[in-house]
Protein backbone atom coordinates (compact mmCIF):
# COMPACT_ATOMS: atom_id res chain seq x y z
CA UNK A 1 0.00 0.00 0.00
CA UNK A 2 1.32 3.08 -1.25
CA UNK A 3 1.96 5.75 1.25
CA UNK A 4 0.95 3.33 4.46
CA UNK A 5 1.51 5.36 7.89
CA UNK A 6 2.58 2.57 9.74
CA UNK A 7 2.97 2.94 13.85
CA UNK A 8 5.41 0.72 15.48
CA UNK A 9 4.11 0.53 19.12
CA UNK A 10 6.71 -0.91 22.21
CA UNK A 11 5.56 -1.62 25.69
CA UNK A 12 8.41 0.00 26.77
CA UNK A 13 9.66 3.61 25.89
CA UNK A 14 10.49 4.54 22.16
CA UNK A 15 12.73 5.02 20.45
CA UNK A 16 14.64 1.57 20.81
CA UNK A 17 18.03 1.81 20.24
CA UNK A 18 18.51 -2.17 19.84
CA UNK A 19 15.67 -2.16 17.39
CA UNK A 20 17.20 0.80 15.45
CA UNK A 21 19.28 -0.93 12.50
CA UNK A 22 16.00 -3.28 11.68
CA UNK A 23 13.53 0.13 11.98
CA UNK A 24 16.35 1.77 9.68
CA UNK A 25 16.00 -1.16 7.23
CA UNK A 26 12.27 -0.61 7.15
CA UNK A 27 12.56 3.14 6.28
CA UNK A 28 15.19 2.42 3.59
CA UNK A 29 12.64 0.04 2.16
CA UNK A 30 10.05 2.87 1.82
CA UNK A 31 7.83 2.33 4.52
CA UNK A 32 6.45 5.38 6.75
CA UNK A 33 7.47 4.27 10.24
CA UNK A 34 7.05 6.00 13.18
CA UNK A 35 7.91 4.62 16.38
CA UNK A 36 6.01 5.08 19.90
CA UNK A 37 6.25 3.84 23.37
CA UNK A 38 3.42 2.52 26.00
CA UNK A 39 5.66 4.23 28.75
CA UNK A 40 6.63 7.10 26.98
CA UNK A 41 4.72 10.16 29.08
CA UNK A 42 5.15 7.98 32.58
CA UNK A 43 7.33 8.99 35.27
CA UNK A 44 10.02 6.43 36.62
CA UNK A 45 7.26 6.14 39.79
CA UNK A 46 4.53 5.36 37.62
CA UNK A 47 6.64 2.84 35.41
CA UNK A 48 7.22 1.56 38.60
CA UNK A 49 3.79 1.21 40.21
CA UNK A 50 3.03 -1.12 36.54
CA UNK A 51 5.74 -3.84 38.56
CA UNK A 52 4.08 -7.33 38.87
CA UNK A 53 2.61 -8.12 42.41
CA UNK A 54 2.86 -11.50 43.65
CA UNK A 55 -0.59 -12.36 42.27
CA UNK A 56 -0.03 -11.57 38.47
CA UNK A 57 0.72 -14.41 36.51
CA UNK A 58 0.92 -12.43 33.20
CA UNK A 59 4.43 -10.54 33.10
CA UNK A 60 5.86 -8.41 30.32
CA UNK A 61 8.87 -8.03 29.94
CA UNK A 62 10.58 -4.94 27.86
CA UNK A 63 13.07 -2.33 27.46
CA UNK A 64 13.39 1.61 28.64
CA UNK A 65 15.36 4.25 26.71
CA UNK A 66 18.14 4.16 29.16
CA UNK A 67 18.84 0.58 28.16
CA UNK A 68 16.90 -0.79 31.36
CA UNK A 69 14.69 -3.98 31.28
CA UNK A 70 11.94 -3.38 33.32
CA UNK A 71 8.85 -6.34 34.43
CA UNK A 72 5.31 -5.16 34.06
CA UNK A 73 2.17 -6.65 35.05
CA UNK A 74 0.37 -7.05 31.69
CA UNK A 75 -3.04 -6.68 33.90
CA UNK A 76 -2.28 -3.14 35.41
CA UNK A 77 -0.78 -2.28 31.44
CA UNK A 78 -3.48 -3.20 29.56
CA UNK A 79 -5.15 0.41 30.13
CA UNK A 80 -1.88 2.31 29.06
CA UNK A 81 -1.83 0.25 26.01
CA UNK A 82 -5.31 0.74 25.11
CA UNK A 83 -5.17 4.16 25.00
CA UNK A 84 -1.76 4.51 23.18
CA UNK A 85 -3.69 2.48 20.42
CA UNK A 86 -6.48 4.81 20.20
CA UNK A 87 -4.37 7.73 20.10
CA UNK A 88 -2.85 6.17 16.92
CA UNK A 89 -6.59 5.63 15.12
CA UNK A 90 -5.04 7.73 12.11
CA UNK A 91 -2.08 5.24 10.84
CA UNK A 92 -2.56 2.53 7.94
CA UNK A 93 -1.25 -0.50 10.30
CA UNK A 94 0.00 -0.38 13.94
CA UNK A 95 2.35 -2.94 15.11
CA UNK A 96 2.78 -3.93 18.81
CA UNK A 97 6.00 -5.02 19.54
CA UNK A 98 5.14 -7.53 22.03
CA UNK A 99 4.62 -10.90 21.57
CA UNK A 100 1.98 -11.91 24.58
CA UNK A 101 -1.13 -13.31 24.14
CA UNK A 102 -3.45 -9.79 23.45
CA UNK A 103 -6.35 -11.94 21.49
CA UNK A 104 -9.71 -10.87 22.31
CA UNK A 105 -8.15 -7.90 24.50
CA UNK A 106 -7.41 -5.93 21.54
CA UNK A 107 -9.81 -5.52 18.80
CA UNK A 108 -8.74 -2.63 16.49
CA UNK A 109 -9.11 -3.92 13.13
CA UNK A 110 -5.63 -2.29 11.91
CA UNK A 111 -3.68 -3.79 14.43
CA UNK A 112 -0.78 -6.25 13.69
CA UNK A 113 -0.03 -9.32 16.93
CA UNK A 114 2.92 -10.95 16.88
CA UNK A 115 1.46 -13.82 18.85
CA UNK A 116 -1.23 -13.91 16.53
CA UNK A 117 0.61 -13.55 13.18
CA UNK A 118 3.57 -15.95 14.70
CA UNK A 119 1.40 -18.79 15.99
CA UNK A 120 -0.62 -19.09 12.57
CA UNK A 121 2.72 -18.98 10.55
CA UNK A 122 3.83 -21.99 12.31
CA UNK A 123 0.61 -23.43 11.95
CA UNK A 124 1.68 -23.13 8.17
CA UNK A 125 4.47 -24.65 8.63
CA UNK A 126 3.19 -28.06 9.88
CA UNK A 127 0.31 -28.60 13.34
CA UNK A 128 2.38 -31.03 14.83
CA UNK A 129 5.93 -29.52 15.49
CA UNK A 130 7.42 -30.26 18.88
CA UNK A 131 8.10 -26.58 19.96
CA UNK A 132 11.01 -24.89 21.86
CA UNK A 133 10.41 -21.66 23.13
CA UNK A 134 12.56 -19.01 24.85
CA UNK A 135 11.61 -16.40 26.51
CA UNK A 136 13.37 -13.20 28.46
CA UNK A 137 12.28 -14.63 32.30
CA UNK A 138 11.61 -18.06 33.69
CA UNK A 139 8.23 -16.67 35.32
CA UNK A 140 6.50 -16.23 31.87
CA UNK A 141 6.99 -20.01 31.36
CA UNK A 142 3.25 -20.65 32.39
CA UNK A 143 1.38 -17.82 29.58
CA UNK A 144 4.20 -18.09 26.94
CA UNK A 145 3.68 -21.75 26.78
CA UNK A 146 -0.38 -21.22 27.69
CA UNK A 147 -0.54 -19.59 24.58
CA UNK A 148 1.45 -21.86 22.03
CA UNK A 149 -0.57 -24.56 24.30
CA UNK A 150 -3.98 -23.23 23.16
CA UNK A 151 -2.67 -23.42 19.41
CA UNK A 152 -2.37 -26.96 19.99
CA UNK A 153 1.32 -27.40 19.86
CA UNK A 154 3.43 -29.63 22.31
CA UNK A 155 5.97 -26.95 23.75
CA UNK A 156 8.86 -26.59 26.61
CA UNK A 157 10.40 -23.56 27.93
CA UNK A 158 13.45 -22.05 28.78
CA UNK A 159 14.59 -18.79 29.75
CA UNK A 160 17.58 -16.06 28.45
CA UNK A 161 16.85 -12.39 28.42
CA UNK A 162 17.81 -10.80 25.16
CA UNK A 163 18.26 -7.36 27.03
CA UNK A 164 21.02 -8.96 29.68
CA UNK A 165 22.21 -10.84 26.42
CA UNK A 166 24.35 -14.03 26.63
CA UNK A 167 25.41 -15.82 23.61
CA UNK A 168 26.85 -19.10 25.37
CA UNK A 169 24.02 -18.81 28.09
CA UNK A 170 20.86 -18.16 24.79
CA UNK A 171 23.23 -21.89 23.02
CA UNK A 172 23.21 -23.61 25.69
CA UNK A 173 19.19 -23.38 26.72
CA UNK A 174 18.73 -23.83 22.61
CA UNK A 175 20.73 -27.22 22.65
CA UNK A 176 18.72 -28.57 25.82
CA UNK A 177 15.76 -27.53 23.98
CA UNK A 178 16.75 -29.48 21.05
CA UNK A 179 18.40 -32.27 23.02
CA UNK A 180 14.30 -32.61 25.12
CA UNK A 181 13.08 -33.39 21.34
CA UNK A 182 12.53 -29.42 19.86
CA UNK A 183 11.53 -29.53 16.25
CA UNK A 184 12.08 -25.91 15.90
CA UNK A 185 12.67 -22.88 18.31
CA UNK A 186 11.54 -19.96 18.69
CA UNK A 187 12.98 -16.95 20.47
CA UNK A 188 9.65 -15.59 22.10
CA UNK A 189 10.08 -11.82 22.43
CA UNK A 190 10.41 -9.01 19.93
CA UNK A 191 13.72 -8.36 21.77
CA UNK A 192 15.69 -11.21 19.88
CA UNK A 193 17.33 -10.18 16.92
CA UNK A 194 18.69 -11.94 13.59
CA UNK A 195 22.02 -11.56 14.65
CA UNK A 196 20.97 -13.31 17.97
CA UNK A 197 19.80 -15.97 16.25
CA UNK A 198 23.09 -16.20 13.49
CA UNK A 199 25.40 -16.24 17.04
CA UNK A 200 23.75 -20.16 17.21
CA UNK A 201 22.11 -21.08 14.39
CA UNK A 202 25.48 -22.99 13.19
CA UNK A 203 25.65 -24.78 16.24
CA UNK A 204 21.79 -26.38 16.08
CA UNK A 205 20.63 -29.04 14.27
CA UNK A 206 16.80 -27.34 14.17
CA UNK A 207 15.24 -24.13 12.63
CA UNK A 208 15.02 -20.93 14.46
CA UNK A 209 12.38 -18.44 14.28
CA UNK A 210 12.92 -14.79 15.56
CA UNK A 211 9.09 -12.96 15.79
CA UNK A 212 10.70 -9.55 15.46
CA UNK A 213 12.28 -10.89 11.53
CA UNK A 214 9.46 -12.84 10.53
CA UNK A 215 6.92 -9.75 11.76
CA UNK A 216 9.00 -6.69 9.75
CA UNK A 217 9.12 -9.27 6.61
CA UNK A 218 5.52 -9.34 6.72
CA UNK A 219 5.47 -5.70 7.64
CA UNK A 220 6.64 -5.12 4.39
CA UNK A 221 5.04 -7.47 2.43
CA UNK A 222 1.72 -5.93 3.16
CA UNK A 223 3.27 -2.41 2.48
Amino acid sequence: MEHSKIAIVTIGQAPRKDMAEDIQHLKQDGLHVHEFGVLDSLSPSEISALSPSQEDTDVLVTLLTNGQQVRLSKAKLMPYIQQCLHDLHGFTWILLMCTGDFANKLSIKNLLLPDRMMTNLVKGLHTELAIGLIGPEPDQQITVAEKWQKAHFEVNFSASSPYHFNAHDLLAKAQQLEYDGADLLILDCMGYSTPMKNMIKHQLNIPIIVPREAVFTILKAIC
